[in-house]
Parts: C-alpha cells; structure tokens; sequence
C-alpha cells in the first residue's frame, strides 16, 4: 500500500531547499553629530571680535519677555525649521536656551542644515 501511495505522489526524495540568499551589505553606521560647546567666557571674547556670531535665542516667547540679550535674534524652538531663511548661511551662530538641552538640540539640527553652529 505505501508503494502504491509513493508511487501515487511521486518519489520519497525530497527536494534540496534552494540555496540561501546573500544577505545585503550591512548599514554604515551614521556618524556622531558633534555639537561645540561655547562658554559664557569664551562668547565674551568672541562677541568682541569684529565679525561677532549671530545669537539665536530659542527659548519660548515668555523666557523671552522674562530677560533676554539685547542683540540676540528670538526665534522660538518649534519655529526654527520655518525660518531658516531668517539665518544667515556666512555667520557663525551661537544657540541660547535656559538650560542648554534645548540650545544643544537645534545647534545639531543647524548643522545638519549646513550652518555653523553653536550651542551655549
């Protein structure tokens, strides 16, 4: 009976799986985005320079209204992406926040643009 049944469905030899494809070159790892970091001391001296850097105050209108630096340009954080024609392209730009987290997240996001940036 199993003759009859093998015979019926073909041969007991079982087909060789196709050989495994080649996996794909694995991903460059992306490199490091390396944010420079300026002093409170060293943008005094660099704000005496003749070409001093533009300062670009992120932080939300109100910390705006609280204090803020009389040259600096504010231009809140959500807001940066639309008003990057705003900055210049030839200037250095130092990013300010309360704290420097935010400050350190657009100078990354800056220099993924092409800009030379900063964060304070």
């Amino acid at each position: 009976m199993f003759n009859r049944l093998r015979n019926w469905f073909g041969s007991t030899k079982q087909k060789s799986a196709p050989p495994p494809r080649p996996l794909p070159p694995p991903e460059p790892e992306p490199e490091e985005l390396v944010v420079p970091e300026v002093t409170v001391a060293t943008l005094q001296e660099v704000l005496e320079q003749n070409v001093p850097p533009l300062l670009l105050d992120i932080r939300e209108p109100w910390e705006w209204r609280q204090v803020h630096m009389p040259t600096a340009l504010h231009i809140p954080m959500n807001d940066v992406p639309a008003q990057l024609t705003a900055l210049p392209q030839e200037r250095t730009i130092v990013v300010i926040c309360a704290h420097g987290s935010r400050s350190y997240g657009v100078a990354g996001y800056l220099i993924e643009q092409g800009y030379r940036a900063s964060s304070l």
